[in-house]
């Protein structure tokens, strides 16, 4: 007999208050940006797979490392694009009298990346 797998909820939700953990603020970016961030990882996702695989049946080490390197990269860019978003939002809710100790956290961890 086969295992089925339940299905993972594809479209991504605006997360609230309600879902952040203790402490922390609630991720507040538009849903445009989650679809490409999650698009993003979802890619990382296979890359790390296939560079199981490639490891699993014994490939050269330099094709293994170039996987390894193209990941780190994409995962990269997916943590640059989150940063980005949220800075964008904090931004825009400055305008409207958003908290400043937030934008500060963000740019702190945004620095700490660089």
């Amino acid at each position: 007999m086969i295992a089925t797998r339940k299905a993972k909820e594809t479209t991504p939700r605006r997360a609230t208050k309600s879902s952040a953990r203790a402490g922390e603020v609630a991720l507040e970016i538009d849903d445009g940006a989650v679809r490409d961030i999650m698009a993003r990882l979802a890619r990382v996702e296979g890359q790390v797979r296939a560079i199981q695989r490639m490891l699993d049946e014994r490939r050269d080490c330099h094709a293994i490392v170039q996987q390894l390197g193209a990941a780190r990269t994409a995962l990269e860019r997916a943590t640059a694009q989150l940063m980005v978003s949220s800075l964008t939002q904090c931004i825009r809710s400055a305008k409207n009298g958003a908290d400043e100790v937030e934008i500060h956290k963000l740019m702190a961890t945004f620095t700490k990346l660089l």
